[in-house]
This record gives C-alpha cells, structure tokens and sequence, in this order.
C-alpha cells in the first residue's frame, strides 16, 4: 500500500522565472537559510534540452515519531533529486525522488509549473511507500503529512525569491 501527496501552490511569477529558482544553484542555500534544513547542492546538471537535474542533501526536521527513529538515516539527512524537462508550450514538468540512506522506502512523483493569469501554479504529485508490516502504514502517513508542510514552506521561500526577496 502507499500514501498519495498532493499540494498546489500558486506563485506571482512566469514559469521560467519560478523554474530558473526551483533549479538555480542557489535554491538549496536559500532553503536552507529560510527553513534551517542543511540543504546543500550535491550535483547540478544543465541539459541540452533546457532541462535540470538537482540533486541535493538536506537534514530531516527534527521531532519525529519514536517508532520511525530506528529506520532513519543515522546521519538526519536525506538525498532530494528533482530533474526537470525542457519547457513545452509554457510549461515545464519534471519528476522527484528522496532516498533515505538504509530505509526501505520509496518516496516520489511529479512536478509541473503551468502559466495562470496571475503567474505560475506548482503542482507536486507523488507517493509514499514504506513496506515495513506493522508500521508502515503509520510511516506513510507521517511522511506524507510532513511532506505537506515541507512544500508549503519551501513554496513561501519560492515566492520570496521570486518576488525579489
């Protein structure tokens, strides 16, 4: 079994300009100053096609449920990739994973920045799955809820930047 995700956010900017943010190698310095999460760039890949790969680390927040702590990454930190398409008629679309060093889960989906008449709707679609009986279903649930509020503040940090903040 596994648990959806799914979170809109709209930004007062054009898709490109919120796209150039999102994949910039200054986003990860940028959350990691507004949200205190260690990002940090691992690699960062411009492709020919005007697509981006970004890969980057970041420390997972702090207070999570005792049944989860002996499954985490002994380190607190997570690889985060999201690996953007070319833009197509307006619109870029792209894919994200988290890998959790040593953790049998599977957490990723899909990005799209789409025009609106006021700039630039983010949708981020995905899943979690975490096959370990007895738990998991309360692991997914969990993760998907602090996925939730993850986005919503890394979507504050994005209209930050993108408003010239």
């Amino acid at each position: 079994m596994s648990k959806a995700v799914h979170s809109t956010h709209d930004c007062s900017a054009e898709v490109e300009r919120v796209h150039g943010v999102l994949s910039g190698p200054d986003w990860a310095e940028r959350k990691a100053e507004a949200l205190h999460d260690g990002s940090r760039v691992v690699e960062r890949e411009v492709k020919p096609d005007g697509g981006v790969r970004l890969v980057v680390s970041r420390e997972l927040p702090a207070g999570g449920p005792g049944f989860l702590q002996r499954f985490l990454p002994k380190d607190g930190r997570v690889v985060q990739t999201d690996d953007w398409g070319p833009s197509q008629d307006g619109v870029r679309q792209g894919t994200w994973q988290v890998v959790l060093p040593g953790v049998p889960a599977t957490l990723g989906g899909t990005m799209r920045l789409e025009p609106t008449a006021t700039g630039t709707r983010y949708v981020i679609d995905g899943a979690i799955e975490v096959p370990i009986p007895l738990v998991g279903g309360k692991a997914e649930s969990f993760i998907a809820d602090m996925i939730q509020k993850l986005t919503a503040r890394e979507a504050e940090v994005l209209q930050d930047a993108v408003s010239g903040g």
